[in-house]
């Protein structure tokens, strides 16, 4: 049976703390009546379950979840310069936010691609 496999354990402990930190905050989303945290919360939940059972598709499910944090948080990140650029005004702290959440994105999609890997048992 195929299971993945992570090579570098600090990635693999980095990657399931972030995932409950956001998971802790779509649930602290969803009690404060934001219903539209139902998505995250089923999605990083999947993605959970799939890490901690080594899956072979947690590779693929870290992968598009990856790329959907990128094209997110990319798009916000260049619709908010562009924004500036059109001259509203420059907010550091939501800018530094994207920008932030952008680089995990590309992080957690680099070090998926190089420290994951699904071996046969």
């Amino acid at each position: 049976m195929e299971k993945i496999r992570f090579k570098e354990k600090t990635f693999e402990y980095a990657l399931i703390g972030y995932i409950i930190l956001l998971l802790c905050w779509n649930f602290y989303g969803l009690t404060s009546g934001t219903f539209k945290a139902l998505l995250p919360i089923a999605i990083q939940g999947i993605l959970l379950f799939l890490i901690f059972s080594k899956n072979k598709n947690a590779k693929i499910g870290i992968k598009i979840w990856a790329i959907i944090l990128i094209l997110s948080h990319g798009i916000s990140f260049l619709a908010k310069l562009f924004k500036i650029a059109l001259g509203d005004e420059i907010n550091l702290t939501e800018l530094l936010n994207k920008a932030v959440f952008l680089t995990i994105g590309i992080l957690i999609y680099v070090f998926n691609e190089k420290y994951v890997e699904i071996s046969k048992e």
